[in-house]
């Protein structure tokens, strides 16, 4: 037992300082313009959009970076999501409409969105974005220079979470605590490791050169969890990318209840530990049942140790990730039970082979 107890110490401590070099490390992007100012195609791929995608095309058309387009892919919604687009493709010449087309056999939908999107993009570079995304005003300024800046072939970020209710609050903040804790972002460009690279589908900038001799979305047309794929994939090949942590520049409201957070959630939890659900219920059992070991090898004074690291990780990460710190540090009981919710229900996917989302069924 006292060896268990030693391994959840270490696997805390190391997480932890993990975090705080996340932290100091300053993971956002920098308030900086590119000294070039070449096309940028914004791609969107929309299904069923209409409470997100117009507050997304609004702020896209207040920029101050001038030499970009937009271009949404409407993936057959039933929704309002066509009639919001045409508006703004209307009002503003940066701004086109596609109608998709019937999902073709082996490809992923929102994949297949990407391609069409890729095919149809006539910029030096091309950022895709998620529909529920909002982008400050100098997003695609301050991205592409960083971008240019570091010499990348992709630059993924993982917005502020927008989180308002009391489900979000139980539940959006675990897929940071996991980030920030296991994945060092500096060494996300410096090592080529594939198994350190991470990559968010919200938001995810490539060169076009890069993009078009390689098609990602592709290659890899029938992976559920396209983003952190393409991230190994790139590493795998050389290639330089790079994750950071957003602010106020790229911001999202991804759920806005518990039971929406769990469904999304559970479709993509296990990517973050290398499409492992061995490795995923390991995790969780640590970090549930953690504090077992340690109570009865060292008694209370083990046990106070143990629950200010878990409390230092806890306010290490909100910090990283621009989120509320004391709420994380107070709900974090109740937040790893979620975990385990969506564990539970990925594992349930895993079992039965698919899971649905959108109106689509998908394997999982």
């Amino acid at each position: 037992m006292e060896y268990i107890a030693w391994f959840i110490f270490i696997f805390l401590g190391v997480r932890t300082f993990i975090s705080l070099v996340n932290l100091l490390s300053k993971p956002w992007l920098k308030d900086e313009q590119p000294e070039k100012q070449p096309m940028i195609s914004v791609l969107i791929p929309a299904r069923n959009e209409e409470r997100s995608i117009g507050s997304l095309l609004s702020d896209l058309s207040r920029q101050d970076y001038p030499q970009f387009e937009v271009l949404v892919y409407d993936d057959q919604s039933d929704d309002k999501t066509p009639d919001i687009v045409k508006q703004y493709e209307h009002e503003n010449k940066h701004f086109r409409y596609i109608a998709g087309e019937t999902l073709p056999e082996g490809w992923n939908g929102k994949n297949h969105a990407c391609y069409q999107l890729a095919r149809e993009a006539g910029g030096d570079y091309l950022l895709f974005l998620d529909a529920d995304v909002r982008a400050g005003e100098k997003l695609l300024s301050k991205s592409l220079s960083f971008l240019q800046k570091k010499k990348l072939n992709l630059l993924s970020i993982f917005p502020k979470q927008e989180i308002r209710s009391v489900g979000e609050r139980l539940t959006v903040p675990i897929m940071n605590w996991i980030l920030v804790s296991l994945l060092p972002l500096p060494l996300v460009r410096i090592l080529k490791f594939p198994s350190l690279a991470a990559a968010n589908g919200q938001f995810m900038l490539f060169d076009v050169e890069t993009y078009q001799q390689n098609q990602w979305h592709e290659q890899l047309k029938s992976v559920a969890v396209e983003d952190i794929e393409i991230a190994r994939t790139m590493k795998t090949r050389g290639y330089c990318i790079l994750t950071l942590l957003g602010d106020d520049s790229i911001r999202c409201r991804m759920y806005e209840t518990y039971g929406e957070a769990v469904k999304g959630f559970s479709r993509n939890v296990h990517a973050y530990f290398g499409n492992s659900h061995l490795v995923m219920g390991l995790f969780v059992v640590i970090v549930t049942l953690g504090f077992i070991p340690v109570w009865v090898s060292y008694g209370e004074i083990g046990l106070l140790i143990y629950l200010g690291l878990v409390i230092l990780n806890r306010v290490v990460v909100s910090a990283a990730s621009s989120q509320g710190v004391i709420t994380n540090v107070i709900l974090a009981p109740l937040q790893v039970v979620s975990l385990l919710h969506i564990s539970l229900k990925s594992l349930k996917n895993r079992f039965s082979g698919k899971t649905s989302w959108k109106g689509r069924t998908i394997k999982s």
